[in-house]
């Protein structure tokens, strides 16, 4: 696990799937200059919340939802016994993928303060929608609208 960890760590950039959105708006950022226009253009007018951003998304995002509650829905309803397997088995995994929330939220927080965009782009329906998918996470206590908060006032407690 400390070498997954530590490869980790070597990676200058780290895109989520659960925050496609917000890992493009995070990358084109940091290419500056060497951003294409559409990237350029991308970050203008589709990164940040607020109606504006929302009728961007959906004009130029298609997202596909297979399933109502999300693609761990099924596995909600199985036996205690076989989710303790589960758990079991994705421990390491379930433990690097947290620290890459961790990661990622903070690398978020500063794209959203002064010292870069200084606009909100982790938007509250982006967080809401995965609450769910992602609460089994840390023993099903994970919550990743209060990582991403704590991870705003961390940021703002350093400037």
């Amino acid at each position: 696990m400390a070498l997954a960890m530590n490869r980790q760590k070597d990676f200058d950039f780290v895109a989520l799937v659960e925050f496609v959105h917000e890992s493009q708006c995070m990358l084109f950022y940091r290419l500056g200059n060497n951003a294409p226009p559409a990237a350029i253009s991308y970050l203008s007018k589709s990164c940040h919340c607020g109606e504006e951003h929302e009728e961007h998304q959906k004009n130029g995002t298609v997202h596909v939802q297979h399933h109502n509650m999300g693609k761990r829905s099924s596995l909600r309803d199985l036996p205690h016994a076989t989710l303790s397997k589960v758990e079991i088995l994705t421990l390491a995994d379930s433990f690097i993928y947290v620290n890459a929330l961790k990661n990622f939220m903070d690398e978020m927080a500063w794209l959203e303060s002064d010292d870069a965009l200084g606009r909100r782009v982790v938007c509250d329906n982006a967080l809401k929608k995965w609450e769910l998918e992602l609460a089994y996470l840390d023993g099903g206590h994970f919550n990743v609208t209060k990582l991403y908060r704590n991870a705003v006032i961390k940021k703002q407690q350093q400037q």
